[in-house]
C-alpha cells in the first residue's frame, strides 16, 4: 500500500478537493482499492463521502483504542465502506483535537508512530492510502508523515502562497529524520491564464527547486459547487476541466 498525505498550510487552496478527487479516480476510475484517511477535524473528506459523524470514532478511536496502544480494537474496526466499492474510509470530526492533545502528552515514541503501526494491518488489502489532513502540524498530522512516503501539496499562485510552501518544506526536512523516505510534489491548483499566473507557474516548475506535477489544475465553479453539494468532485461532475486535470495527475502518480 502506498501511503500519500494531501497538506498544506493554506486554506482554499483545494487541499480536501485534491484529496477526494485523487481517491475517487483512483478507486472509481482505475479500479485501485483506495483507504481514505480524513485527518482534519472539520470533517470535510467525511462529508463528501456521506460518512460524517460528530460523535463517531474514526480516527481518534484508531489512534487512541487500538490495541497497539492497549485498547481492543484491530484496525478494520475503525474502518467504513463508502458508497463507492473500492474506497473505503476512516472518517474524522471534532474529537481530534483532543486526540492531538492528547498525544501531546504521551511521552512514548509510540505517540507519533502509531498510525504507521496500525496501518500495517491492512497494508495488503488497499493498493493506496490517501490522508486529508488538517492545516496545522499537530500530532494528529504527524502521525500521517510519519506513516506516508509522499506529501502532494496544492499550491495557489501567489506570493504568500508561495512561501507556505517553502515553510511547508522546511518543516518536512525535520520529519525525513524520523521517515527518510518523505518526499513532496506540488500542484498547481485554481490556475487561472493570464500573464502573472503564467510566469509564477513557470518560476514554480523551472527555478522553485520544489518537485510538481506537469499539470495545473484549473479553476473552476464546479469545485465550489461539489462542495456545496457534499460530493467528491467526479461524482459531481465527471467532465469537468478540473475533473480531467486530476485524471492527468492520477496517470502521472501511477508511473511513478
Amino acid at each position: 500500500m502506498r501511503t500519500i498525505a494531501i497538506m498544506s498550510p493554506k486554506g482554499g487552496i483545494a487541499k480536501t478537493t485534491s484529496a477526494d478527487t485523487i481517491a475517487y479516480i483512483l478507486g472509481e476510475e482505475k479500479g485501485k482499492k483506495v483507504l481514505l484517511i480524513d485527518a482534519d477535524p472539520q470533517g470535510d473528506t467525511s462529508k463528501a463521502y456521506q460518512r460524517y459523524d460528530p460523535e463517531g470514532e474514526g480516527l481518534s478511536g484508531l489512534l487512541e483504542r487500538h490495541r497497539y496502544v492497549g485498547g481492543g480494537f484491530d484496525t478494520s474496526y475503525f474502518i467504513e465502506q463508502t458508497d463507492y466499492q473500492n474506497i473505503d474510509i476512516i472518517t474524522a470530526n471534532g474529537y481530534l483535537m483532543q486526540t492531538d492533545m492528547r498525544l501531546r502528552l504521551e511521552r512514548e515514541k509510540t505517540q507519533i508512530e502509531r498510525l504507521r503501526e496500525t496501518l500495517k494491518e491492512v497494508d495488503k488489502q488497499y493498493d493506496y492510502c490517501i490522508c486529508d489532513c488538517g492545516r496545522l502540524l499537530d500530532m494528529v498530522v504527524i502521525n500521517v508523515l510519519i506513516a506516508a512516503e509522499m506529501v502532494i501539496a496544492p499550491v495557489k499562485l501567489g506570493g504568500f502562497e508561495n512561501e507556505a510552501i517553502y515553510n511547508l518544506q522546511e518543516q518536512l526536512d525535520d520529519l525525513c529524520e524520523l521517515n527518510e523516505k518523505l518526499h513532496i510534489k506540488g500542484i498547481i491548483t485554481m490556475r487561472q491564464k493570464n500573464k502573472t499566473t503564467l510566469e509564477f507557474e513557470q518560476w514554480m516548475k523551472e527555478q522553485s527547486g520544489f518537485k510538481m506535477f506537469k499539470t495545473p489544475v484549473r479553476r473552476s465553479i464546479v469545485v465550489e459547487k461539489a462542495s456545496m453539494a457534499m460530493k467528491p468532485l467526479p461524482a459531481f461532475s465527471k467532465n469537468s476541466v478540473a475533473v480531467k486535470d486530476y485524471r492527468a495527475i492520477v496517470e502521472e502518480l501511477l508511473g511513478e
